[in-house]
């Protein structure tokens, strides 16, 4: 995304990065080789290789690569594209030593304790301070997959407008994103695990990820007043370098990066796809668009909540997707809707208020993004499809053999 000089207002760009494991083809277990493929494609492993309006960078994780938008994107629906074709780019390289790219939110096998190698490149500073802190060797550092899609905002009243649009939604994504069902080679009750285990990682620390959903605030001093500052000095006498004292620290489900002037959702899991990937960013600026033309003063909704209760509806559809229940005093009417009673019931009819009907696509982009949210609202989201897929432990390798495959050839899994 752009810098802070660049002032792109509401919904003009969108910078966008996926997370896949490297992983072996014949056992799937993670191989922690992003380094040696960043040198096959960039010439060193500190190089960001780029094709496309696409580049790849590295880690926390040894074993995982990201992909991110090379420049601002204003059609998601090319850089999909994009994304795909450097996912081949990479599968073809990896190919070289057995190994390919990996989707979802969490690898099902991995034992972070036993097979967690910390990046040990650029960079590699900060992630031994992470290491010191809070000690990463887990899932919740190790075994998370995401996507990350940022937004920018030019000023304070976009800011604001923004953030709290941005908040009041957050606790309904993990529904329709969720696809981290297994994780230590079983499911554990939760269809989103990558956030199940997220959520603990700064126990040690609680400012840094607050309640997970960003607080109400109406300004970017109000925000660093009661976000940034709180955990700056919390981590202070553990931090003598001041290594860690920047917005990236902050772990919330979304967090304002005010060095590039834009708001980072963070919450998504990796899909099996590009496409599906791109589709859900582009529900979610669909979604974001129609709750801010409303003419509802979100910051004032925001703030009249009751303490917990947006958490507690993420982390409820984290674990139940669209069955999560909506509680009665969930702001509705800042939607333009009547109360629902579940996640999914809410979803269908935002996607129907703000995208239309099937086969009524709006734009270009509805067109080309609807069959993956269609098949997400009528299939389940993919945490849900995978266990449908493999209802016992002994169909997983080769459900996310399958997995591999889609992500190779951005087809859908069904």
């Amino acid at each position: 995304m752009p810098d802070a000089s660049s002032a792109w207002s509401l919904f003009e760009v969108f910078g966008v990065e996926i997370e896949y494991a490297v992983v072996r083809r014949d056992t799937l277990a993670v191989d922690p080789s992003a380094d040696r493929l960043l040198a096959a494609l960039g010439g060193s492993p500190d190089s960001h290789p780029a094709a496309g309006n696409v580049e790849a960078d590295n880690e926390l994780a040894a074993h995982v690569l990201e992909l991110k938008c090379k420049s601002p994107a204003k059609d998601l629906a090319s850089q999909a594209r994009d994304f795909a074709a450097y996912v081949k780019l990479a599968n073809q390289a990896l190919a070289g030593w057995n190994c390919r790219l990996m989707p979802g939110g969490m690898h099902p096998f991995m034992d972070p304790t036993k097979e967690s190698r910390i990046w040990p490149h650029e960079d590699s500073g900060i992630y031994r301070t992470y290491d010191r802190v809070f000690g990463v060797r887990g899932h919740g550092w190790f075994n998370i997959q995401s996507v990350h899609l940022n937004l920018p905002f030019s000023g304070d009243a976009e800011f604001s407008r923004l953030h709290n649009a941005i908040s009041l939604l957050l606790p309904l994504l993990p529904a329709l994103a969720a696809s981290s069902p297994v994780f230590d080679g079983a499911h554990h009750g939760w269809l989103d695990g990558r956030l199940s285990h997220y959520v603990n990682n700064q126990r040690r620390l609680p400012s840094i990820i607050g309640d997970i959903i960003p607080e109400p605030v109406g300004s970017e001093g109000e925000y660093r007043e009661k976000i940034l500052e709180p955990m700056y000095r919390e981590i202070a006498p553990l931090d003598s370098e001041d290594i860690m004292q920047e917005e990236w620290l902050n772990s919330r489900a979304a967090i304002a990066r005010f060095d590039r002037d834009t708001i980072e959702i963070r919450c998504l899991d990796t899909q099996e796809r590009p496409t599906a990937d791109l589709a859900l960013c582009h529900w979610a600026v669909s979604m974001l668009r129609h709750v801010m033309g409303t003419g509802a003063d979100l910051l004032t909704a925001h703030r009249k909540l009751p303490p917990g209760m947006l958490k507690a509806l993420f982390l409820d559809t984290a674990k139940r997707g669209m069955a999560a229940a909506v509680p009665a005093d969930f702001p509705f009417a800042a939607f333009g809707l009547d109360p629902m009673p579940t996640a999914g019931a809410f979803l269908k009819a935002l996607t129907a208020k703000s995208l239309g009907a099937p086969g009524q696509a709006a734009s270009p982009a509805d067109e080309a993004f609807r069959p993956s949210i269609d098949t997400i609202l009528s299939k389940g989201n993919l945490a849900e499809r995978i266990l449908r897929a493999a209802p016992e432990a002994s169909l997983y390798p080769s459900v996310y053999a399958r997995l591999c495959d889609c992500l190779d050839s951005d087809a859908a899994f069904i």
